[in-house]
């Protein structure tokens, strides 16, 4: 009789020590970024009440493990959705997704959150949150730039619906960086076009750039470039496009120089405006 009582003793411990062991196992493979190896089925029939459920999917969420915690919050909400716990349920919901680099998706249920609590104390963060998933979600600059520019109408909006709010200040910051990478897009196209010699292009390209974005770190490059491109694009023109093609040399040589008259670019730019002075007056005076 002692014998079976030691036994099922036995049986009880193992039975916990696998419980707690599965659990802490459930934390472990969840690392940020990782792929989930724990099954629906497994997380989800663990917990027998939604409270249980609650408090677990709290408990994932704050060990890392996104992608479970996502799992239970997506079960729970519908539960608690009239409840006071629905409006914590869906912000952490859409916290998980980010926290896990999953930013569309994170994006999408954050502009669900404050749809469905406008009043909440925490709308301008879950605002700011959606379109700061949109800026993490831009790709470099030398792929399409789809994903920038909805970053950028994003992040412009929420600056506008909260313009003396606490996350203004990071929010224009993200909107310079990516108009940055834009004006680097375009930089890096008419730097392509001034190369293999197309200069007609290359020179809307940066024309563009420079109204674009007139005040990006590009700018004092691009200015020497359509220096650079005037001249070669004055030489390749017409006869009577050459005038007007060689005072462009002339006239963004003095653009250069009025944006920073130390330019490491404005010694070889008034080099080139000398030479195409000289032709322009040739030009006049035949």
């Amino acid at each position: 009789m002692g014998k079976k009582i030691l036994i099922l003793i036995s049986a009880i411990m193992m039975f916990f020590a696998l419980s707690y062991a599965n659990e802490n196992q459930d934390f472990a493979c969840q690392d940020k970024g990782k792929k989930n190896v724990v099954t629906k089925k497994r997380i989800s029939k663990r917990y027998k009440t939604k409270e249980e459920k609650f408090e677990a999917a709290k408990r994932y969420y704050e060990q890392g493990a996104y992608l479970s915690a996502t799992q239970l919050f997506e079960e729970l909400y519908p539960l608690y959705v009239a409840e006071p716990e629905g409006d914590t349920i869906l912000f952490l919901f859409a916290d998980s997704y980010m926290k896990n680099n999953d930013f569309l998706m994170a994006a999408y249920h954050f502009k669900d959150y404050v749809k469905r609590y406008p009043l909440s104390p925490n709308v301008e963060q879950a605002s700011f949150l959606a379109a700061k998933c949109y800026y993490l979600n831009s790709p470099d600059y030398n792929v399409d730039q789809t994903d920038s520019k909805m970053a950028i109408e994003s992040l412009q909006i929420f600056v506008n619906t909260y313009p003396t709010g606490k996350y203004v200040e990071q929010s224009n910051a993200m909107i310079d960086t990516l108009r940055n990478k834009l004006a680097k897009k375009d930089f890096s196209v008419g730097q392509m076009y001034y190369n293999t010699e197309n200069y007609k292009a290359a020179q809307i390209c940066l024309e563009n750039l420079l109204k674009d974005y007139p005040e990006s770190s590009y700018t004092e490059e691009a200015l020497f470039y359509l220096v650079k491109n005037s001249q070669k694009y004055a030489q390749n023109s017409v006869e009577s496009k050459k005038l007007e093609r060689y005072q462009m040399v002339i006239d963004y040589t003095n653009k250069l120089r009025a944006k920073n008259d130390q330019s490491k670019f404005l010694p070889e730019a008034e080099r080139i405006a000398a030479d195409a002075l000289k032709k322009r007056n040739k030009l006049l005076n035949n």
